[in-house]
């Protein structure tokens, strides 16, 4: 996500005689649009350009550089550990990428006094230090959006000013909503997203912190004032247009309006329901193959959740209740079921997961948690293949009672 893959051979040498601020130097905040292409791509990117025609200046400082050749790139992602890097190229060599796939990229330039454009170039010098350019990237507090924002906050912060965001009309949406805007509610992204996100989703982030998206960032800063010592305000953006016209068709993530991960899971549930009238119909028949293979996939989702609830650096995959339904030890369970030496033990196992599983819809109803509704066939499955054993393991303690009299 905010990423724009550019390689650390494009990126130039940048220092305080590259960039000498006069009245004429623009400094402005650069969003592009999203498109349909990799993951990070859907959420749109962002970066800084400083601009001066009479130096022949026009750099984009670019906070998007990284590569998949890193060590244990995946895992360090999975963890939270991976490493980005400032890059600063030439605008026009930032823009023709985006040209080329037909988003936008919107310019904001930033109505700076002399002394805040003097800090803030300051500050970018100072973020493009070798000893500096690498940061510890974070979905939501550190990434291409949240940098931009906070070093401009900052650098009019040192002229004793500060910036304001009065933006009444702004939606008061979950960190989960707002991703969703971007993910598509229905698609199988956001519900691989929904599995993993936990309740620390589903708070809703102030204005400043919604600014993790770039899109929101740009809607942000356009209403935004800067507040000066005598009390009085000007507009933080003095103007705004298009560095890139948008040519291709504008990504909608949200035009899919089947969901199709609720119709495969929705298959699912059938077909474990016809299963179940056929147990109940002919006592002997057993579909062990079935619920061997769902037990065990609901396990290792639940290992990955798991991990990211209590591992993960991420901030949003915090107290993660699907893991109630979607129980790592499943997959022991899975492999359990094929030996009837452990019909006891399955007994008590499944009353219990049937217990957490109506704790977890308990969370769900007191709206603690989202669920994404792909994942209620999922949950209805699970308590089906319970509910079935259950009865199955209950014959291990009476074994000459009628299937029909057990409970």
């Amino acid at each position: 996500m905010f990423i724009l893959i550019l390689t650390l051979i494009s990126c130039i040498s940048v220092n305080s005689q590259t960039i000498r601020v006069t009245d004429s130097t623009q400094i402005s905040v650069v969003t592009c649009s999203p498109y349909q292409s990799e993951v990070y791509a859907k959420f749109g990117h962002a970066g800084m350009r400083v601009f001066d025609a009479s130096q022949n200046v026009d750099l984009l400082f670019n906070w998007g550089i990284f590569s998949f050749d890193t060590g244990n790139f995946l895992a360090k992602f999975i963890i939270g550990h991976t490493d980005y890097a400032l890059g600063v190229v030439e605008t026009e060599l930032f823009l023709e990428e985006y040209s080329q796939r037909g988003s936008s990229v919107t310019e904001q330039v930033l109505n700076l006094n002399l002394t805040e454009k003097n800090a803030l170039i300051d500050l970018l010098l100072e973020n493009y230090k070798p000893e500096n350019r690498k940061y510890r990237y974070n979905f939501i507090f550190d990434n291409c959006a949240t940098r931009p924002l906070n070093l401009v906050s900052d650098a009019v912060n040192r002229s004793f000013e500060y910036i304001i965001f009065p933006n009444p009309e702004r939606d008061l949406l979950t960190y989960r909503s707002l991703i969703a805007q971007y993910a598509g509610k229905n698609t199988w992204l956001m519900f691989g997203i929904d599995l993993v996100f936990g309740a620390n989703a589903d708070v809703i982030p102030t204005e400043i912190q919604s600014q993790f998206l770039p899109e929101n960032l740009k809607e942000e800063f356009y209403d935004a004032k800067i507040v000066e010592k005598n009390k009085s305000e000007r507009n933080l953006v003095l103007k705004q247009n298009y560095l890139v016209q948008q040519t291709g068709e504008k990504f909608n993530p949200n035009a899919q309006e089947i969901s199709f991960p609720f119709l495969f899971f929705l298959a699912i549930l059938l077909i474990r329901i016809f299963c179940f009238v056929r147990e109940m119909k002919f006592l002997g028949k057993k579909f062990v193959k079935i619920d061997s293979l769902l037990l065990i996939a609901a396990g290792l989702i639940g290992c990955i959740a798991f991990f990211l609830t209590f591992i993960s650096v991420h901030p949003l995959v915090g107290r993660n209740f699907n893991i109630l339904w979607l129980m790592p030890l499943n997959v022991v369970v899975g492999v359990l079921i094929w030996f009837k030496s452990k019909r006891k033990i399955l007994f008590f196992y499944f009353l219990i997961y049937i217990l957490l599983i109506l704790i977890s819809l308990g969370v769900y109803a007191a709206q603690i948690q989202a669920i994404n509704y792909a994942c209620v066939p999922i949950i209805l499955t699970m308590m089906l293949i319970s509910m079935s054993w259950i009865i199955r393991c209950r014959r291990a303690f009476s074994p000459k009672k009628s299937f029909w009299k057990i409970f």
